[in-house]
């Protein structure tokens, strides 16, 4: 056995083949096992004193003294037995988070392979099941063998909790998503959620690239996390809004009601309902303020609310909302700062129209020559 892998082991750095792989070892005889206890009752000690480090050199001068013993058949036969009992609760101890945990995947890997195009995209796998060219989507993984799509359309589901789907919503479309324990999840234009047909494990566990609301079905014992490129947000159960911007390098999310932390840049931060994060990859800053919830959350509704935001910053959003493009023919107008509420329902010249009205409220304007729209194809 390679003193390496024992070490990773007794780190719980290995991974799950790899623990099976010492669990063999441990199981091949009664020196494995003494060993294996004298190993883990100093790896204990080593663990309260941080200043002492357990090496290479170490294990292998465990292991050798264990096989070089000479000891006593019938001594040896009680110190074994006390070995396989001691080394059987160990083993448990040791053993169960490999088998127990969430594996870990290449998210941005994944990504990578979604198929181009203006469909709404539904993948199990590596495979393409399902592309919509309707506005949205109603997709719902809570029945046992099938999901349903816009409560008609069923697909067999693939349970094997380590093989993720990925449902990618392109600009112009918006999708609702109820995942397999019950969380409702409204997906935003240009977005894309990673998760498993049905959870296992200790830890339910989805990415997000893009925008997107959360209603996590509440749990005592299994948390939910949202890993993103930039942050990971874990909860028990709440409601929350949250976006990942790779253009701009930039992480927000808004918090409705419940608890949820952030993992990040070494440090957890905790955000109370009606708070506001936002953590920028290009500066390493980040920031926290209370906020009117429903400027943040009103998407999923169909609207648009904004409070003194640039002008530049609505655009963006209206033109992944309606997957399209938007020049001011005035550049300065850019910088202005403005408050509404615009209808996402309406056309997007209709919807443009309004925030102009709102950025110049002329009546005598025909405020359509202020813009210049582009549909992408």
């Amino acid at each position: 056995m390679e003193e390496k892998l024992l070490i990773r082991f007794l780190e719980r750095k290995c991974e799950a083949e790899e623990a099976r792989l010492v669990l063999q070892w441990i199981e091949q005889s009664e020196e494995n096992k003494a060993a294996f206890v004298r190993l883990q009752s100093l790896w204990t000690a080593i663990e309260m004193d941080k200043a002492t480090e357990l090496n290479e050199a170490c294990v292998r001068s465990i292991l050798h003294q264990v096989r070089a013993s000479r000891i006593r058949r019938n001594w040896y036969g009680a110190i074994a037995t006390i070995a396989s009992c001691a080394a059987a609760i160990l083993l448990f101890v040791f053993v169960y988070p490999y088998f127990n945990r969430t594996p870990e995947y290449d998210y941005e890997a994944l990504l990578k392979n979604i198929p181009s195009g203006k469909e709404i995209t539904l993948m199990q796998g590596s495979d393409t099941k399902l592309k919509l060219a309707d506005e949205t989507a109603d997709v719902d993984y809570q029945k046992k063998a099938a999901i349903i799509v816009n409560d008609t359309l069923q697909i067999e589901k693939d349970t094997d909790s380590k093989v993720l789907n990925t449902l990618h919503i392109p600009y112009g479309k918006r999708s609702k998503l109820i995942l397999a324990d019950g969380t409702l999840v409204f997906l935003n234009a240009g977005s894309t959620l990673i998760y498993p047909s049905e959870f296992s494990g200790s830890v339910r566990e989805v990415y997000l690239d893009g925008e997107a609301y959360f209603d996590v079905r509440k749990s005592k014992d299994i948390k939910f996390q949202v890993k993103t490129a930039y942050k990971t947000i874990e909860v028990l159960g709440t409601q929350f809004n949250v976006s990942v911007d790779k253009e701009s390098k930039k992480f927000e999310t808004v918090l409705v009601n419940g608890r949820i932390a952030l993992n990040g840049n070494e440090r957890q931060i905790e955000i109370e309902p009606n708070q506001y994060y936002v953590y920028s990859e290009s500066t390493r800053t980040e920031q926290i303020r209370k906020v009117d919830v429903a400027d943040y959350i009103s998407w999923k509704d169909g609207r648009l609310r904004f409070k003194e935001e640039r002008m530049e910053s609505v655009l963006r959003k209206l033109e992944k909302i309606y997957n399209i493009n938007v020049n001011l023919k005035n550049p300065k107008y850019l910088t202005y700062q403005v408050t509404g509420n615009l209808n996402l329902k309406n056309t997007p010249e209709e919807t443009l129209d309004v925030l102009m009205s709102i950025l110049v409220p002329d009546n005598h304007l025909n405020h359509s020559n202020m813009y210049q729209l582009t549909v992408n194809k």
